[in-house]
């Protein structure tokens, strides 16, 4: 019994895989707003019915997909503070691999709709990272110089990210991330600077 939900477990990773690669590959293709599940369906070789157990729509595939790769970027702890950007380069591995996906999510051209939610995802990690390594800036998140910060963090880290895409990735994943962990170290520092 365990060795068929072991197959089971594997036969739906497969298939959310095959439906996600289809929704990267038909929003690079069509642009997310006019691409639809019958579309995605049939890049993915996978019936409606399959389609719709396990997203409701296609809203929901890229929320989904968009979760499952900030989850690696929280499993490997975020990137703020000493040595703890692993979950940045991760991150950033993951985009380096699909960068035409990103440029259409992120970049002058971007889809208004898929810009808006990784921008609200990235900005929601972020900051769940900068309140994780700067405790007593986020006991007082009511003081307009931290929100200011708090925001002034998270966009720096959406515009970071864009200019490397468009800038056709000048550097590693690992450089990149050392590089943003330092920008935003000196954000911080500066601001509990300036609140003491």
């Amino acid at each position: 019994m365990q060795k068929l939900a072991g197959v089971e477990d594997l036969r739906v990773r497969r298939t959310r895989k095959l439906l996600q690669q289809a929704l990267i590959e038909g929003t690079m293709e069509k642009g997310f707003a006019a691409l639809t599940v019958r579309d995605i369906t049939a890049r993915a070789m996978v019936n409606r019915s399959t389609f719709y157990r396990h997203y409701l729509d296609k809203y929901d595939l890229l929320e989904q997909h968009l979760l499952e790769l900030y989850e690696v970027f929280e499993e490997e702890g975020g990137f703020i503070g000493e040595d703890r950007h692993e979950g940045f380069i991760e991150l950033l591995k993951q985009i380096q691999q699909v960068p035409d996906f990103y440029r259409v999510v992120m970049g002058p051209q971007a889809d208004a709709f898929l810009s808006q939610r990784f921008r609200q995802q990235t900005e929601q990690r972020f900051l769940a990272c900068f309140h994780q390594a700067f405790p007593e800036v986020a006991s007082d998140p009511d003081t307009p110089l931290l929100a200011l910060t708090f925001t002034t963090v998270a966009s720096a880290g959406c515009s970071a990210l864009v200019w490397w895409l468009e800038q056709e990735r000048p550097s590693t994943p690992e450089q990149f991330a050392h590089w943003l962990q330092h920008l935003i170290y000196e954000i911080s520092v500066s601001t509990l600077k300036q609140k003491k």
